[in-house]
């Protein structure tokens, strides 16, 4: 761990680097990848509000969780969190816009949801003609698309039929379904999903997610985790780790980043304190080694720290 004697990387010169290397070209072309952070108290606010400027710019979807306010544990409930944080409406009709627009259907008023019956009368065909049609582009482009789990693709058709005006309630349904909310047998049988989003299936809802934020236009998704709460005491919040829920963290952070070759678009930042490195030994990064090994940056030129390792220093 000789790398804290290294001396901190700029944020001001950080930044450029990720933007330049990973939000202009790698990630919109389906790249991923997971950082590291660690960097000062005050410093993560402007990180993560800086990240998230970027990758707006970029056509990224930007999410910021906080260990102390979402169990990082549980993959679900990070899902969940994510979920949560999306604009699913918006995301339904981009992807509903390309749909029509492949098969030389232009949408007449962009980001705004229409009914069957005026997309008929716009574009002169039947409406029955029209519907016909429509079912056949979403059975072959969204529920025949084997990149997204089953539950996932009952939930988009809900979700972009509801945009159409052909909501029967189902789509309230699978928009719980997507955050976690409480649903009963009865409630998912009508939407047409099996199953609730548990840690048995979190990791391909994940997946799923990130296949159809492209598919929708979407760049990507920048997704900063803020992790001070691994550390006793680091910050006041609802969610209170034990060294062994510290453990099960590792865990999932070791598996997305396992995952990213399945995760297009996903950049990952984990915002650190520096007791991550150096505090309590039973939460420190040194516990788990199969994600130390995965970020520690043994490898820097010289005695200057690597702005693209996958740990890195920052200071403000």
């Amino acid at each position: 761990m000789d790398v804290l004697t290294t001396k901190p990387l700029p944020l001001a010169e950080w930044l450029p680097v990720i933007a330049r290397e990973y939000f202009e070209h790698f990630v919109p072309q389906g790249g991923s990848a997971v950082k590291f952070a660690i960097l000062p108290e005050d410093a993560f606010d402007k990180t993560a509000a800086a990240l998230a400027l970027m990758a707006g710019q970029r056509h990224l979807y930007s999410v910021r969780i906080d260990a102390a306010q979402t169990r990082l544990h549980m993959l679900h409930e990070l899902f969940f969190a994510i979920a949560g944080r999306l604009p699913w409406a918006d995301l339904a009709q981009a992807r509903l816009e390309r749909l029509f627009a492949a098969h030389d259907y232009p949408w007449p008023r962009p980001g705004e949801a229409m009914t069957m019956a005026e997309l008929s009368s716009h574009f002169g065909v039947a409406l029955g003609l029209l519907a016909r049609q429509r079912d056949q582009w979403l059975t072959k482009e969204i529920w025949e698309d084997r990149t997204l789990a089953q539950d996932f693709r009952s939930a988009l058709l809900r979700l972009c039929l509801a945009q159409l005006g052909a909501d029967d309630g189902a789509a309230a349904t699978a928009l719980a379904w997507l955050r976690g909310e409480k649903l009963t047998a009865g409630l998912l049988r009508g939407a047409e999903l099996s199953a609730r989003i548990s840690r048995m299936n979190a990791r391909s809802m994940l997946t799923s997610l990130c296949h159809f934020i492209r598919s929708a236009g979407g760049a990507g998704l920048l997704l900063v985790l803020d992790v001070r709460a691994l550390s006793r005491g680091a910050v006041e919040g609802p969610v209170k780790y034990t060294p062994a829920s510290v453990m099960d963290t590792y865990e999932v952070l070791r598996e997305l980043i396992d995952e990213t070759e399945n995760m297009p678009g996903l950049f990952a930042v984990v915002l650190a304190g520096e007791a991550l490195a150096t505090g309590d030994a039973r939460r420190a990064l040194s516990q788990y080694p199969a994600l130390q090994m995965r970020v520690w940056p043994d490898v820097r030129p010289g005695d200057r720290q690597n702005p693209v390792a996958p740990l890195v220093w920052l200071q403000a």
